[in-house]
């Protein structure tokens, strides 16, 4: 056993090389790794994993965002992975079965991928990992080079079926945009972040994407309910959305659910998405 200080600077005495991992939250950075887990929360995981990847692993969800304690106790875990927001009471009952570590979620994935890599005593995999990842992300950036103008911006948001509308900070699809094909980031949603460089993202009103958008414009739209068509439909299909410079040039690109996620796996396919989607 080794002491470990987690991300709500916890001190908890983990294994120097864990068997049976738990990582509530954390199974593509966990796949990625090639570290095998024994349990996780599958409405999370299905998001980036396919069946084939999650076959030997149970699922422990429990009542919304808390792992369901039998199963995770059934499970004997030596180590327990979990996301900084769930509530105090839960990782003391999680405590009780195995040691159990608090990872920050809102840290970009590739620095989450390299504190898992280090809590389960591989931090090699990580770095591996991410020379790859940076290695296939100037490798795309190349292939789409010359349809990128110098200083294009790019932004990228969110419509729920409740007519919220969000535009999102750098950390979600900024990897992309910003870092491996080198958009810059629209000034206006900079300002909007700028005292609050570690949010996520903002709600604004529709009347507002205008200020927001920039020259190539990246919308997720919530396709899997029929409120959550509704609402994207009378958005594409309204005055406000036709009106954008980047929808008349042919430059707005309506985006599946997966491109929301924030995980190095799908940072990884984010690289084949949108190079895909520049060359066109």
């Amino acid at each position: 056993m080794r002491t470990y200080k987690d991300a709500v600077d916890r001190t908890v005495e983990v294994p120097v090389a864990p068997k049976r991992i738990i990582a509530h939250y954390y199974a593509a950075e966990m796949q990625a790794l090639g570290v095998p887990i024994v349990g996780t929360n599958f409405i999370n995981a299905k998001l980036a994993l396919t069946e084939e990847q999650l076959q030997g692993v149970e699922d422990i969800a429990g009542d919304g965002l808390v792992p369901n304690l039998e199963k995770t106790l059934n499970l004997q875990p030596d180590l327990i992975v979990v996301p900084d927001f769930l509530q105090a009471a839960d990782l003391d009952a999680l405590s009780k079965i195995a040691p159990t570590v608090v990872i920050g979620y809102g840290a970009d994935a590739l620095t989450r991928l390299s504190v898992l890599a280090e809590l389960v005593g591989q931090p090699e995999k990580a770095t591996d990992w991410i020379a790859r990842y940076e290695a296939k992300a100037a490798e795309k950036r190349a292939l789409v080079q010359s349809s990128i103008k110098e200083g294009e911006t790019a932004s990228a948001f969110i419509l729920y079926s409740d007519d919220q509308f969000y535009v999102y900070n750098k950390q979600r699809l900024g990897p992309t945009l910003y870092d491996a094909f080198g958009f810059a980031i629209p000034p206006k949603v900079t300002e909007l972040f700028a005292n609050n460089p570690d949010e996520l993202w903002a709600t604004i009103s529709l009347e507002k994407l205008p200020d927001y958008a920039g020259d190539r414009l990246f919308l997720i739209a919530q396709n899997g309910t029929e409120e959550g068509k509704k609402a994207a439909e009378e958005l594409l299909q309204g005055p406000i959305w036709k009106s954008l410079p980047a929808v008349q040039n042919g430059k707005a690109y309506v985006v599946e659910d997966r491109w929301a996620m924030n995980d190095p796996l799908t940072l990884d396919w984010l690289l084949d998405e949108m190079a895909a989607l520049l060359s066109k």
